[in-house]
This record gives C-alpha cells, sequence and structure tokens, in this order.
C-alpha cells in the first residue's frame, strides 16, 4: 500500500488540531491541485484537517491533492488550467502561464539518501557518505558498496582532544609529541611576583579498570616558562596547584568519531526519477554546487539531462533503473539489496528497517548528519529568500547540524481576483500559519520559519488579490 494511504494517523493526530464542524456539508470551491510528490503526504495531512475546519474553513472548500506525479506534471496543470493550484519542488524553465501568478513557499523537507543494504556489521548501522562519494555513486562511478570512498567515510577517526588550564596568570597547557605527553607552563610577571616561592605542583590521575591512581609528577618554583614531559597514560589527568591555590586540571584524550562498519561487496544499484521531478532538481543541484568537479551541468528536473555527460552517458548495464514518483523509487530500493536513490524523507520512515535506511551525509562542519526536520531547519536559516518567492539554499553553511539536501515546496497560484483563487490563497495560509507548526514534523517535514515564512504568507496574499 502505497504511503499516502497509510497516513491515517497522522491525518487523525491533525484533525484534532482543527476545529471540528459537527456536518461535513461541503457546499463550498472545489479546489483540485496537483504535482510534486515530494510535499505529497503533507498536503493530504493538511487538506483532511481543512476540509473539516468549520472555523478555518467557512466557506466548507474541499481541498484535494489529485494523483501527483511530478513537478512537471503539476507545473504543466497548472499553465494548462487544468488545476487551480499546483504543487512544485522547482520553478518554471519553460511553458510559464501566461496570466500571473506567484510561487508560495509552503513547507520545506530532508532529500534522504535512501538505501537498502544486508549485511553491514555492526546490524543496523547507519551507513555515513561525504558529498564527494554521494556524486560518484550517482555519476556510476562507484560500483559497489565496499569501494574505498564509502569504507573511509565509514572508519572510525581517533583524534586527541586536549584541554589547558588559565588561571591567575598561569597557563598550563598539554600537547602530544609521540608517546609523550609535553605540559607547557607560562607564568606571566605579575603571577610570578605574586606567586613567588611558590611551587607549581602536577599530580597525573589515571584510572585503570576499578582502580585509580594519582601521582605527583612535578614539583618546581614558577617562573616565567616552563615544561615537563611524561610518559601518554590514555584518559589521564593532570591536576594544577600554586601553593595551596588550585588552577584546574589539564587533559589529554582520546576522542573516537563514528563506528567502523564492516561494508559488503554487493553491487549498487541507482534507482532515479523517470519523469520530470522538482525533487530530482533540488537533488541536482545540491550535486552540482557541492560536486562540481563530477556533476559540472546545471540542476534539471530531468536526472538524465542533469547527468555527467548527459543522458547518453547514463549506464545501461542495469545498474542505473528509472522509476516513476517518489513511492516508485522507494519501493525499488525496498525491493532490491543494494539499491540506492533519493527522494523525500518521509517515504523513507515508512518503509525503515535495518537494512533500509537514509545515509547520514557529512556537511561542511565535517559532521555526519542523518536528515530530520531540525537538520533541515538548521540548513535553510542561511538561505536567500528571493523577490519572487523562491529560496536559494546555501551549501556553505556551517552549522553543525543541518543536513545538506532538503528542498523547498511551493505552491503556485493565479493573482487574478476570483473567488476560487481567493479559496486557494486561505489554503495556502492555513498551510503555513496553522497546519505545518502543528503537523509538519511529525510528518518528517520541517515547517517554514524566520525570512522565509513572512516571505511565504506575503506571497499567499497575492493569490487572488487581482
Amino acid at each position: 500500500m502505497k504511503l499516502r494511504m497509510k497516513i491515517g494517523a497522522a491525518i487523525a493526530t491533525a484533525a484534532i488540531l482543527a476545529p471540528v464542524a459537527s456536518t461535513v456539508a461541503f457546499a463550498g470551491t472545489a479546489l483540485d491541485g496537483t504535482g510534486a510528490t515530494f510535499p505529497a503526504n503533507m498536503y493530504d495531512i493538511c487538506a483532511a484537517q481543512y476540509n473539516r475546519s468549520s472555523l478555518a474553513n467557512p466557506n466548507k472548500d474541499t481541498v484535494a491533492y489529485v494523483s501527483p506525479t511530478g513537478s512537471g506534471a503539476g507545473k504543466t496543470a497548472f499553465t494548462a488550467g487544468t488545476k487551480v493550484w499546483a504543487g512544485t519542488d522547482s520553478l518554471y524553465t519553460s511553458g510559464a502561464p501566461t496570466f500571473n501568478y506567484v510561487y508560495v513557499p509552503l513547507i520545506s523537507g530532508a532529500i534522504s539518501v535512501m538505501y537498502r543494504l544486508d549485511g553491514v556489521t555492526p546490524a543496523g548501522s547507519q551507513v555515513r557518505l561525504s558529498p564527494l562519494t554521494v556524486g560518484k555513486i550517482f555519476a556510476g562511478q562507484i560500483k559497489t558498496w565496499n569501494d574505498a570512498a564509502i569504507v573511509a567515510d565509514n572508519t572510525a577517526t581517533t583524534t586527541k582532544a586536549v584541554t589547558k588550564v588559565a588561571k591567575n596568570g598561569v597557563t598550563v597547557s598539554a600537547t602530544l609529541s609521540g608517546a609523550k605527553v609535553k605540559l607547557s607552563i607560562v607564568g606571566t610577571a605579575a603571577a610570578v611576583k605574586k606567586y613567588k616561592g611558590k611551587m607549581v605542583k602536577i599530580a597525573r590521575t589515571s584510572t585503570s579498570g576499578t582502580n585509580t591512581t594519582t601521582t605527583d609528577i612535578y614539583n618546581k618554583a614558577l617562573t616565567a616558562k616552563g615544561a615537563a614531559s611524561f610518559a601518554y597514560v590514555k584518559d589521564a589527568t593532570y591536576a594544577v596547584t600554586v601553593g595551596t591555590t588550585t588552577l584546574g586540571s589539564v587533559s589529554v584524550d582520546d576522542t573516537v568519531s563514528g563506528v567502523t562498519l564492516t561494508l559488503p561487496a554487493t553491487p549498487i544499484k541507482v534507482a532515479y526519477r523517470s519523469s520530470t521531478s522538482g525533487t530530482t532538481n533540488n537533488f541536482t543541484n545540491f550535486l552540482n554546487k557541492a560536486v562540481s568537479s563530477i556533476w559540472t551541468t546545471a540542476a534539471n528536473d530531468s536526472f538524465t539531462t542533469a547527468f555527467p555527460g548527459g543522458s547518453s552517458a547514463v549506464p545501461t548495464d542495469g545498474t542505473f533503473q528509472a522509476v516513476s514518483g517518489s513511492d516508485g523509487v522507494a519501493n525499488y530500493v525496498k525491493d532490491n539489496n543494494g539499491a540506492v536513490t533519493y527522494t523525500e524523507l518521509s517515504y523513507v520512515e515508512e518503509r525503515k528497517t535495518a537494512s533500509i535506511q537514509s545515509a547520514a551525509i557529512k556537511n561542511n562542519a565535517g559532521v555526519y548528519v542523518a536528515p530530520s526536520s531540525k537538520a533541515t531547519a538548521a540548513f535553510y536559516a542561511e538561505a536567500v529568500v528571493n523577490a519572487d518567492g523562491s529560496v536559494t539554499p546555501d551549501y556553505t553553511v556551517a552549522a553543525a547540524d543541518a543536513y545538506l539536501i532538503n528542498a523547498v515546496s511551493y505552491g503556485l497560484g493565479a493573482t487574478a481576483a476570483s473567488t476560487t483563487n481567493t479559496a486557494v490563497a486561505a489554503w495556502f495560509n492555513y498551510v503555513l500559519t496553522k497546519c505545518a507548526p502543528s503537523a509538519a514534523e511529525g510528518a518528517f517535514y520541517a515547517p517554514l520559519a524566520g525570512s522565509i515564512l513572512a516571505k511565504a504568507i506575503s506571497q499567499a496574499a497575492k493569490v487572488g488579490a487581482g
């Protein structure tokens, strides 16, 4: 059963949050939209809530997001006038309406690098990928899951975390030199004068099992500069005192980042969207901006058009598979060990198992971050909102909690004054101010906030305003 048919609990939760009419006797305007599959689950939740609300929807308009297949189809239907609004994750590059319209940012969310990989050790571990590795996978340059680049992303790293003491004009710092810890003791002229005749004492405390040992290792009068070297002891601390004054502790610790995974030699199968897709546009935009050495072509709704070398360069040996819609690519991955794709996070979460997961992607702070509502919000905190309502992402964002592969989904609405367009404006405003803030995170989206939200509300007000 498709994901859109399996969100009853989310819809029910959202409905509780909305004022509900005692009877449901719709008599208002039919507001049929279609388009991008990326926001479909969110629109289903919001539509169910809106259609039941006598307070937010006093005219009893009926919203439906009908048979979405992709942003391209949505833009085409809106231009043709067969739908009064549409959802799209990308802007028009051709085929735009001859009538006046606006882009209204409605929701944001993470684009997951979804994979199925049986046999990972430790079992259930989340695979980590750098942007360069992602780019090579989707360019067909990495063909197996135990490729050296993927192994490197999934090998734990060990660093030495060093602390220091700086108090009362005395600074004690630690560095590692081979198997030695070197302690540097520096006193200001005022500190040397103040502590004249006082001894700098350093005591090392180390723990082995349940045994803790403290050893006095330094005891000298304070001078302007001093130094001492000692054998490195893992996780040891060095307590520093001057006379009877305790300054603090210095430590040199092993810090392990990540978990080393054992990855099987399973062949990689790439699933991509067969139709024009805003998700594809946003994903290839990320690749073009983050891995421009490989993905040299600008973003496009068509994966094969954006592919390095063009459509003729897409492998035809069965390792690449064109599949229709978000449900389609997600189901392909679910059914094929070694498969990988890009799709909205909710389509992954609905199918998630120990083997079927979203990869954690390395960000500009060097942190591997899994997709989430909060990680998407951290990414868009640095985005630029343009005059036309479109959002330009900043792929150089340095926030340690930011996930880098995301999309903003827009509503398309006509500005001409009419009862229908005014009703569309009310629906867009409801998504922005009522539904998304309460229901988005539970459905694995991120509600808009800050400057993006303010711009979106002003854009929604233009729909039907004449």
